[in-house]
């Protein structure tokens, strides 16, 4: 696995915004040998004050999060920071409601649906680069 998921990431400083332990535990173990920094928020104001302190490469963000979910993030983001939006990988248990749904296609954001396979954030990880 180490021959596929380095390319690419190498350098790369990575913001998850996720509050399912699973999800951080899989993300933290497999992506953060490959990056040269992973930060974890467990929610959305955690989030942006993060991205509010930083340039991320990549920001893997959750939609639904306690304290602001990741579609009031994302708005605050291209509010804020507009050069950060093609930073982001939307990822999300609820891929199927409409709002959700909606909301993927008009952000232009790659986006994974839990659970996804590691390949394919990887992939969606390194295409960002």
């Amino acid at each position: 696995m180490r021959t596929l998921t380095r390319r690419g990431l190498d350098g790369k400083t990575v913001l998850l915004a996720e509050d399912e332990d699973i999800v951080v535990d899989v993300i933290r173990e497999v992506v953060g040998p490959f990056v040269a920094s992973l930060d974890i928020a467990l929610d959305g104001p955690d989030a942006l004050a993060m991205i509010m302190r930083r340039d991320y490469d990549i920001i893997l963000l959750d939609i639904k999060m306690p304290r602001m979910n990741g579609i009031s993030l994302f708005n605050y983001v291209r509010d804020l920071k507009p050069r950060l939006l093609e930073r982001i990988i939307i990822i999300t248990g609820d891929a199927e409601s409409d709002h959700v749904r909606t909301f993927i296609k008009n952000s232009g954001c790659p986006h994974l649906a839990k659970p996804f396979k590691i390949k394919d954030l990887f992939d969606a990880m390194a295409a960002l680069g």
